[in-house]
């Protein structure tokens, strides 16, 4: 290039040339994370062609679904007499992949927003379960008794109306406050329940009765049926797209076309939150708390900042859950709103449980950590088997922190029929506590195998 030139002017070449090359490393320097960040904002935000939609629309990695049951083994002892506990053997786990779907997408472009219905489809994995779906025996509480006296608990006339059908009909009907009852029955086929395909004849045909009755809108019981492949159970979401501002991915502007929940006074029934699968870009390591909607109970979670977390050499943020989402107010102001009573009366529960009962159709229930991990011990004191642990039973949640994937996560609760004060012969009978029904644990990390 310069083979002619003298010694000076092949030093001021090498000198020119260098400096160039700085010149270039610096602008690249500073030009690269601008360049990151503009084709982050492009890709990240919800709308078609972008690569975050064809991921959300359907998801290319499934989850698996862990479900646990609780056996009562000493259903034969006389639970109506002082001191008794009911024996819990936990069953499981039945496991489950897990599928998620979106239909019926309507973009709303003046909005920045997006709403739609979710699928959620679960195909039983035998060689990752233990035990058998179809012949294990379990002996749990009788929800559709409980659901029926929760439900009628301020008509007694009709209350009575029921002792009478059942004592007129005692042995067909084979009420007991205890059922005896298959897995796959008490999980997602469902139970034919005589008591209650009695009730329902006896409103169809008295239409008097049916405006006094708020029957439970199904035919069986299980703890997920009618939910697999259903497209109108969760509900209907309208989420942020992240097009105005990327702080607003994947935030919850509406469930159901509110952005309030009936079940909840106060900021416990704001739709709020994350959505959950979709979370913004650039998570800060010095953000406390995050926020998830459930629409499995119907209210948004707060989860604790838990410091770092690394998968497979790739460093994100953790939150777990803590005392706060089941709190009821005692320990935690800000969560008095949970309680469903008569604001005078509150709190109800002890803190560790959560009461569910109008957000699921009005079956008397309450959600808590698996084992009444974090609860208060009174819980546990009631019953023999809970063994709570922070390694299996946290509730957790962790971010890449530049884009907002979710690295990993185990979302788990429990779901127990409540006991509350009814007035009907037969339910006074059940069992004076509160036992676990049936224990859920979502497991997803982000290497999981890919969908065929």
């Amino acid at each position: 290039m310069c083979c002619r030139c003298s010694n000076k002017a092949k030093r001021w070449w090498s000198l020119g040339l260098s400096a160039l090359i700085c010149l270039v490393a610096i602008a690249l320097g500073i030009a690269w994370p601008l360049i990151v960040s503009s084709e982050i904002k492009k890709q990240f935000v919800l709308q078609p062609g972008t690569e975050i939609y064809d991921s959300w629309l359907a998801p290319p990695v499934d989850t698996h679904l862990e479900l646990y049951l609780w056996n009562w083994t000493n259903a034969e002892e006389d639970y109506t007499v002082a001191g008794y506990k009911p024996r819990l053997e936990q069953l499981g786990p039945y496991t489950f992949r897990e599928i998620h779907e979106r239909s019926n997408v309507s973009w709303n472009d003046d909005e920045f927003s997006v709403t739609y219905y979710q699928k959620r489809i679960w195909h039983y994995e035998p060689q990752l379960s233990k035990g058998d779906l179809e012949n294990d025996i379990v002996v749990t509480i009788n929800p559709i008794l409980l659901t029926i006296g929760f439900t009628l608990k301020d008509n007694p006339f009709l209350l009575g109306f029921i002792d009478l059908i059942i004592n007129s009909n005692i042995e067909e009907m084979e009420i007991s406050p205890l059922y005896k009852v298959t897995a796959s029955e008490i999980l997602f086929e469902g139970y034919d329940d005589k008591l209650l395909t009695n009730l329902l004849d006896v409103v169809a045909n008295n239409p008097g009765i049916a405006d006094q009755v708020d029957l439970p809108p199904f035919d069986r019981f299980g703890w997920f049926y009618g939910r697999n492949e259903s497209e109108l159970y969760d509900g209907n979401f309208t989420i942020g797209t992240g097009v105005d501002a990327l702080d607003n991915l994947g935030m919850m502007r509406l469930w159901n076309g509110l952005d309030r929940t009936p079940y909840y006074r106060d900021e416990c029934g704001r739709v709020v939150g994350s959505s959950g699968e979709l979370w913004p870009p650039y998570q800060e390591p010095e953000r406390p708390n995050v926020t998830v909607f459930s629409s499995d109970i119907c209210s948004a979670m707060t989860l604790e900042f838990d410091g770092a977390f690394s998968l497979h050499g790739v460093d994100g943020f953790k939150w777990k859950g803590n005392d706060r989402p089941f709190d009821n107010g005692h320990n935690y102001a800000e969560t008095s709103c949970q309680c469903t009573a008569a604001e005078e009366e509150c709190p109800v529960l002890a803190p560790g449980t959560m009461d569910v009962s109008s957000c699921k159709l009005g079956a008397p229930a309450t959600v808590s950590y698996p084992h009444y991990y974090l609860a208060h011990p009174s819980y546990r004191d009631a019953v023999e088997g809970m063994t709570p642990s922070k390694a299996d039973h946290e509730f957790m949640m962790a971010l890449e922190p530049t884009t907002g994937i979710p690295l990993g996560g185990q979302s788990s609760a429990t779901g127990q029929p409540g006991r509350k004060a009814v007035r009907t012969d037969h339910i006074r009978r059940n069992p004076k506590c509160d036992a676990p029904g049936a224990l859920v644990q979502a497991n997803c990390t982000a290497h999981g195998g890919a969908r065929e």
